[in-house]
Order: structure tokens, then sequence, then C-alpha cells
């Protein structure tokens, strides 16, 4: 069984990228836990889009940008 410290839609932080993202798919490799994270195009907003990117937990923490939680999650993500 899995054990993380996230969870889907959780808004996370990453310390090496310096970017926040929203977790779309938990997963394993290779013994680590992993994170499919939905990044906004624009850094405090959904509203143009988002990219997909692969996060290792170890690199993250809870995001506190509060404009991109309250940004309307236009187009909505696909859990």
């Amino acid at each position: 069984m899995l054990t993380t410290k996230f969870q889907l839609g959780d808004l996370v932080y990453n310390r090496d990228t310096r970017e926040d993202g929203l977790i779309r798919r938990v997963y394993e490799r290779n013994g680590a836990t992993m994170y499919e994270v939905a990044l906004p195009r624009m850094k405090d907003s959904w509203g143009r889009g988002y990219c997909i990117s692969d996060w290792d937990e170890n690199v993250l923490q809870l995001s506190n940008n509060e404009d991109l939680k309250s940004s309307p999650l236009e187009g909505g993500l696909r859990f």
C-alpha cells in the first residue's frame, strides 16, 4: 500500500522549481512516491490553462498561493 503526504486535489509547492501545482494523480516509481501535477501557464491563475509535470514527493510542501487557490479552474482539471 502506498503511503503519501499529499492527496488528489492538493495544491502543492515544488521547492526545487519554485512552482505551484495541483495534484492530479499519485503513483509509485522505483520505490518513490510521485505526483502528476497540473501547472498553471500563468503563475497565479488557471485562466490560460495548464501543463502537466511529474514531481517527487521529497521536494513538495503544501502551497500557500492564495491567488491560485481562488482562481477558477476554467475548463476544469481532469483527474
